[in-house]
């Protein structure tokens, strides 16, 4: 088989929303029902970024395929592409903030990644391997992984590159 196209490094930037505890709303004397006040933390919630999604190297014979990288043992399953190698890295994240607050992290649903000649791909089924109801631990931190699946579509060569939105929130 000739391979005729290369697709390059897929490398993703993290870019860290964190969405902080706003004030307590006001009370209205004139409205019907008071609303509970909010509980404000303590410490804001802060979101490290301490390795970046990294897919390796792969190439394409034209007919796609795609590379996932398991989010729980970092594991990459390469489909329909001839793998180059390269170091497969799970991305790595770190909350700080309140000690034993509830936690809610979101990641979208895809990203597209983009190479310097404008060519791109998408990244979609972006998963973290946290538990349904993560907990900051008694220190305020809680670390996770993320992985997901880089699809290729067609004769795409480049050096992908992109960012994922990260937003936490105090539940």
């Amino acid at each position: 088989m000739t391979i005729t196209t290369i697709v390059g490094r897929f490398f993703l930037l993290m870019i860290a929303l964190v969405a902080t505890p706003s004030m307590a709303p006001s009370q209205c004397r004139l409205c019907a029902a008071p609303t509970a006040p909010r509980v404000i933390a303590a410490r804001p919630l802060n979101i490290e970024i301490e390795t970046s999604l990294d897919l390796g190297r792969a190439a394409d014979s034209g007919r796609g395929g795609s590379i996932v990288l398991d989010e729980r043992t970092g594991a990459r399953h390469i489909v329909g592409l001839t793998d180059l190698g390269g170091v497969a890295l799970t991305g790595r994240v770190r909350l700080t903030g309140e000690p034993f607050r509830h936690v809610r992290v979101s990641l979208p649903g895809s990203v597209r990644l983009l190479s310097p000649d404008g060519s791109g791909l998408d990244a979609v089924d972006l998963r973290t391997d946290l538990p349904p109801d993560p907990v900051l631990d008694a220190n305020g931190r809680l670390g996770f992984a993320f992985g997901g699946r880089l699809v290729v579509k067609g004769r795409t060569s480049g050096d992908f590159r992109g960012r994922i939105p990260i937003v936490a929130d105090y539940q």
